[in-house]
């Protein structure tokens, strides 16, 4: 069975990659400042460097862990006997609330902050850049979300139905896809959009710190972190960054920030 839900996970990646990669064709809204060739490279490449570190050297994923919660009867949802329903809905929005919550810490604390430089170092921002991750921030995402689903033991279609959505709304609100202005304005009342999104990758801090959800855009507007894209930002990336980083020195994590 894990191997199964495992292909349904790979399937809307696959899939994600496909739709997006021939929307950003048609529907393209920024014209590229780096070379496409090389960030593809270093996106895929440390999505498959991520892949083969937590499965096959961490072992456990939040997809295993559901499952060995759910044979066991672990954790407050199977204590108490919530009507599954609600209680995969519960997790589901407090998942995305967890992770909105992380991606805070990773921009404030300095020691958490050096792996997710990793992700705004991209000079240009498509759909790879939703693969643009150093392991040891994906190995720790990983933990807190185990963390939580051994806590409360929620159904295991919610946790397999948050890990698509989060793989494929991590690459929506990367991509370079424009959407109308009135359709992105209505739709990231509640979803987060590429627009939204845009804001958080400037190098103007003032922006960057800032719309940190990955898939529900309320957390931001709870929270008071939204902040309205006004034009299109000029300069992707860190603070004063005017060069790309290579594989090698983004795994070491020189990114000089």
């Amino acid at each position: 069975m894990l191997e199964n839900l495992y292909l349904i996970n790979l399937g809307a990646f696959v899939g994600g990659i496909i739709i997006f990669g021939i929307s950003e064709y048609f529907f393209r809204y920024r014209m590229p400042t780096d070379s496409t060739g090389s960030r593809w490279g270093e996106n895929f490449s440390m999505t498959i460097v991520n892949t083969l570190i937590i499965r096959f050297l961490f072992f456990v994923t939040p997809i295993s862990v559901v499952l060995y919660a759910a044979d066991n009867n672990l954790g407050i949802f199977n204590y108490f006997d919530i009507p599954e329903f609600f209680a995969g809905i519960f997790m589901f929005l407090l998942l995305d609330m967890i992770i909105f919550l992380e991606h805070i810490m990773f921009h404030k604390i300095p020691f958490f902050w050096k792996f997710h430089s990793v992700h705004h170092s991209d000079l240009d921002m498509d759909f790879t850049t939703a693969l643009r991750f150093h392991f040891g921030e994906a190995i720790f995402s990983s933990l807190t979300k185990i963390l939580f689903i051994i806590t409360f033991g929620p159904p295991v279609w919610s946790v397999i139905a948050f890990e698509v959505v989060l793989n494929v709304s991590a690459m929506w609100n990367h991509s370079n896809i424009n959407l109308p202005k009135k359709l992105d304005r209505l739709v990231s009342k509640i979803i987060v959009t590429p627009k939204f999104h845009e804001v958080h990758h400037s190098q103007d801090l003032s922006e960057s710190m800032s719309n940190y959800g990955f898939f529900l855009s309320i957390w931001d507007y709870m929270y008071k972190t939204y902040v309205p894209h006004q034009r299109k930002i000029a300069k992707l990336g860190m603070k004063n960054q005017n060069k790309r980083y290579n594989l090698k020195k983004l795994l070491l994590l020189k990114t000089d920030k």
